[in-house]
């Protein structure tokens, strides 16, 4: 059984008398880049930045030494770079008094940074640039950004353009390059390798000034247009091969589409455990970002011709393995021979669009007479994918084709075969589509919040047990168990009143007790930096721990009372939310409930007023609603202007819980302060401790009818009920009928209008209403009767009013006639 959870964020678009906790947000960084073992000063601009605290840097070798507010929309840090800090892309987060932002990116490059001119936008203005340089600057609007260096006959030169790596934007650029003479040697749109950021290798046909031009694609722009220009004598290829190797071993790798012309490299691999990155080096420099490079725990089999047809193939080979080729021309077609034994589950997997090159695979597995046993075209990843069961021992085939039927030098790819595996992660799940909205722990001091933790499942089943480790002081939280064939899990986060205001980056972890195996695994948080087409991600960067942070106090606590009997299903209760305020904090509040047990509905939100500090809300569970014990939280925070609760009673009961077909929830951003949460009450959703059986009855259209309902309850009720009919058809009146607890039956006196339409109705359920505990519970029962309406003189019955059946009709009506002849 799991939760369906109904995810509320808050928008705040006004100004409120108290100050309250707000989490900054960070709209732009400057520069993008710091140098290896240097300085760096950044800008970063945004909202709500008041108050600086510290930069959260999820990767080591970068130290903030001077943090300062400049505004509220400004804040400056110094940062000191590690000469061993690692090159590429570093992740942080800045937080404040009040809460953490967005995740922002940083490069840390070896060669040395430089801010782009403010006046380059022409060949005549190009900024001047020394060899082996970083450029950091911002593509506006229409912007063509120039620079220029020397250099001599022969000499290499590469320029690759950071844009869209680097997480800010979509800055889709082109890269041109011009000789001395004007005229242009290279223009580069889009690359295999990196995608839209190009790249250009060329060496130089005579001596003099080369000038370098950067521009957007389609000539937009702004202040999150951020690249990097390297610029220098670096190695640049296209292509490598193969493009991957056996972890702890030493390959030979060639290099291809560098200026220089194809190269041969020796490269020793890590142990499989260990993170790699491959940078191209020869004696000219290195390059300034890493070439995608798979290693693996098994061997290597690079392709060898001819291999166009599956007869060509060499000797068999066991898995796992490693299978390394080229279509080397349009229509090429590669095959690969390896082992299985019947039963071999296998995961064949290809690598292409994920190490840059141009292939668009097409996988198929043959059997050994050639006859195709599985195919695979795409996967989510762009390359395709297949898991296979071997039907019988023997010898199977790679078949290895492009999609387009295109080819050549640099169309490298890799196919792994490989035991499943298993494993699960732990992530924080977006609350609001396309928003990196609450995916971190801001907890105001003295005070609760509500987030979300969810598992990805890798090839197991089973209940996962998350932890957490490192909290920072003063805070607390019981994360419990996300159940077999769930993955989501509300979690309520507390910081004692005496709690530091500061945070940490948090290690999660899951276990998972699949069979006789013990399955673990940590946080992996996938953020999308730049957005494709839907729900897809141009670029992304993966977290490794979550941010907690603890916050000013906030003016505003929320619980609940808790519930005194269980909420039956096909039926209601009334539950009572209570609010306190602080100071002088005299806001209207919105409460919402973001997680309800399955089948369960609540008002969308309900609203307290200014002079108010307690709500009643009813939650309503449909005939279908899982029985159990279910936590109930509360969320509550600024109410919008003309807020107003959906109340679940208007969906009507229809057994699935759920809105009627197009209806949809309001979706919502959470700027502003930050939602506080009650504790977590333990709820009971139960079967109702009552049955019932309404009697059909029969009546003509402007006439009443009894209504029976008998009642069966193991035990009395406590208290009085007030029985209600619904389910009426139009036009049709029942007065509300006051019963004991203890009551075996109930009768409605059901009065049908005269304009009352005819017909069999079959909607009729009882509704007893009563007061349990200071509760009011509402049970719903006796679904099944019917009430049919004739036209008048259509309705015969007997001597008690009772309608009769046809058959009864007839025996009735021979029974009379029989009497009259006597």
């Amino acid at each position: 059984m799991g939760l369906r959870f109904l995810f509320t964020t808050i928008t705040l678009g006004w100004l409120c008398a108290t100050a309250v906790a707000t989490p900054p947000s960070v709209e732009s960084v400057s520069p993008s880049a710091g140098q290896r073992g240097g300085s760096v000063t950044l800008t970063l601009r945004g909202a709500r930045l008041s108050g600086a605290q510290e930069l959260m840097f999820y990767s080591s070798g970068i130290t903030c030494t001077r943090l300062e507010s400049k505004s509220e929309n400004e804040v400056v840090a110094t940062l000191q770079v590690a000469a061993e800090c690692k090159i590429g892309l570093h992740a942080f987060r800045l937080r404040t008094l009040g809460g953490v932002s967005e995740v922002q990116t940083l490069a840390i490059t070896r060669f040395p940074v430089v801010a782009e001119a403010h006046d380059h936008g022409s060949p005549d203005t190009a900024q001047r640039l020394e060899l082996n340089t970083t450029v950091s600057g911002v593509i506006e609007s229409g912007d063509r950004d120039y620079y220029a260096v020397t250099l001599k006959k022969g000499q290499r030169l590469t320029a690759e353009v950071e844009g869209v790596r680097l997480g800010a934007g979509l800055t889709d650029t082109i890269i041109t390059v011009f000789g001395p003479d004007g005229k242009t040697l290279a223009s580069v749109d889009d690359t295999a390798l990196f995608r839209q950021d190009p790249f250009v290798s060329l060496l130089a046909p005579s001596e003099g000034t080369y000038t370098i031009e950067v521009r957007d694609t389609t000539s937009s722009g702004g202040s999150n247009h951020a690249y990097l220009l390297h610029i220098g004598t670096f190695p640049r290829p296209a292509a490598i091969f193969p493009p991957g190797g056996p972890a702890g071993t030493e390959v030979t790798l060639t290099l291809l589409g560098d200026a220089t012309g194809e190269q041969t490299t020796q490269l020793r691999l890590p142990k499989a455990d260990a993170a790699f990155e491959f940078f191209p080096t020869d004696q000219h420099g290195t390059a300034p970002t890493a070439h995608p490079f798979r290693v693996s725990p098994f061997a290597n089999v690079n392709e060898a011709e001819p291999n166009d047809d599956f007869r060509q193939t060499k000797a068999a080979v066991a898995w796992p393995v490693a299978f390394n080729g080229i279509i080397s021309k349009k229509g090429d077609v590669d095959h690969f021979r390896f082992h299985a034994q019947k039963g071999d589950t296998i995961d064949v997997q290809a690598y292409a669009y994920r190490i840059g090159t141009p292939v668009d695979t097409v996988l198929e597995i043959l059997d050994s007479s050639g006859q195709r046993i599985a195919i695979n075209d795409d996967d989510a990843t762009h390359d395709s994918a297949l898991r296979l069961t071997i039907p019988t021992d023997g010898d199977y085939i790679v078949r290895v084709s492009d999609k387009r039927q295109q080819g050549g030098p640099n169309y490298i790819y890799r196919i792994e075969l490989d035991h499943p595996k298993r494993g699960l992660a732990v992530f924080a799940p977006e609350r609001l589509r396309k928003s990196q909205d609450r995916q971190v722990i801001a907890i105001p001091r003295g005070n609760r919040v509500t987030a979300y933790l969810a598992v990805r499942r890798d090839d197991i089943t089973g209940p996962v047990a998350l932890s957490a480790s490192e909290l920072p002081t003063g805070v607390k939280v019981e994360l419990g168990t996300i159940p077999d064939g769930e993955y989501l899990l509300p979690v309520v986060w507390e910081a004692t009143a005496d709690a530091p205001l500061g945070g940490k980056l948090v290690p999660i972890r899951g276990t998972c007790r699949d069979g006789n195996n013990t399955i673990t695994g940590g946080f992996v948080h996938e953020v999308p930096l730049v957005r494709g087409p839907g729900d897809s991600a141009i670029q992304s960067i993966v977290l490794d721990r979550l941010a907690v942070v603890v916050v000013e106090e906030s003016p505003l606590h929320v619980s609940l009372v808790p519930p005194t009997t269980p909420l039956p299903t096909d039926g209601t209760l009334d539950i009572t939310v209570r609010i306190q305020r602080k100071n002088d904090f005299t806001e209207p509040v919105e409460v919402t409930f973001p997680a309800l047990p399955p089948g369960v509905e609540a008002p969308t939100a309900v609203v307290i007023p200014p002079e108010k500090t307690e709500a009643v809300v009813t939650l309503v569970a449909s005939a279908a609603a899982d029985v159990g014990d279910w936590k109930l939280i509360a969320e509550a925070t600024i109410a919008r202007p003309g807020r107003a609760g959906r109340d679940p009673l208007l969906i009507g009961m229809n057994g699935l819980g759920t809105p009627p077909s197009g209806s949809r929830r309001p979706r919502r951003s959470s700027e502003g302060m930050i939602p506080v949460a009650s504790e977590a009450r333990t709820i009971q959703v139960a079967l109702p401790p009552i049955q019932a059986v309404i009697q059909n009855a029969s009546c003509a259209q402007g006439q009443s009818v009894k209504v029976l309902c008998k009642l069966d309850t193991n035990s009395p009720l406590p208290g009085r009920f007030t029985a209600k009919l619904d389910g009426l058809p139009p036009r049709v009146t029942a007065p509300p009928v006051e019963i004991a607890g203890d009551a075996k039956t109930v009768e409605f006196t059901v009065t049908i209008d005269a304009t009352t339409p005819p017909g069999e109705y079959r909607t009729l359920v009882c509704e007893l209403m009563g007061n349990i505990a200071g509760q009011k519970v509402v049970y719903r029962v006796g679904r099944g009767g019917w009430l049919k309406i004739d036209a008048p003189g259509a309705v015969q019955t007997d001597a008690t009013g009772k309608p009769l059946s046809p058959l009864e009709a007839l025996r009735q009506q021979e029974k009379l006639r029989q009497q009259e002849k006597k």
